[in-house]
């Protein structure tokens, strides 16, 4: 499973009728990352009006949330995660800070500025391509290590670590499709004598969008 999620943590201000709105995105792998994110805007802002916020976790059906955070109902969150789903992004939390300058800006001013400053965000925050990759520990003969270094280089596997006693074991995250195929291979190549265990492993970014 691929999807498309914010590349690094990213901050964007707007003004709005001397209304400050500061929007503060970043990628979030689950719902506890995403709320922790939100509480850390929130301390940094702790004097603001309001600390809006929306995320989409999830790839499957994704779990949505938003927060009006004092704001007229469905004028500030909406917003929000709107931008999220219009730029088709997974794994994301985006929080809107305002300042209240002393005009009211309506239903229709809140909804605008809002959205705007999500967009900025997350404009600053870029976009990358995330795919599920398993973790493979191989262990094998020290005489057949660099042959499957090379070979886990050729598959676009991440070599996490090494460890050196009676074998060789590395830990490399692959790309979930290629885990059978990779499989494989190590077996053929080491006719047999290593042994590998496919864990759970995690999302990592692959190509930015």
């Amino acid at each position: 499973m691929e999807f498309l999620s914010p590349s690094r943590q990213s901050e964007a201000e707007i003004l709005e009728k001397r209304s400050r709105f500061i929007g503060a995105a970043s990628p979030a792998f689950s719902v506890e990352e995403a709320f922790e994110f939100i509480s850390s805007i929130r301390a940094k802002h702790p004097d603001a009006s309001h600390n809006v916020y929306a995320f989409s976790i999830g790839t499957g059906t994704p779990v949505d949330r938003v927060s009006d955070d004092g704001e007229p109902r469905g004028t500030a969150g909406y917003p929000i995660l709107e931008v999220i789903h219009k730029r088709e992004l997974r794994n994301t939390v985006c929080v809107v800070t305002r300042y209240f300058g002393g005009t009211l800006l309506g239903a229709g001013g809140l909804l605008r500025a809002y959205g705007k400053a999500a967009n900025r965000a997350l404009d600053e925050a870029g976009a990358c391509k995330y795919a599920y990759h398993q973790l493979l520990r191989i262990s094998l003969a020290y005489d057949q290590y660099g042959r499957i270094q090379r070979e886990l280089e050729v598959w676009g596997a991440i070599i996490d670590q090494a460890e050196y006693g009676e074998n060789v074991t590395v830990s490399a995250y692959v790309n979930g499709q290629d885990v059978d195929g990779l499989v494989a291979r190590i077996t053929d190549i080491t006719a047999a004598r290593s042994r590998i265990q496919v864990e759970d492993g995690k999302y990592i970014p692959c190509q930015e969008a």
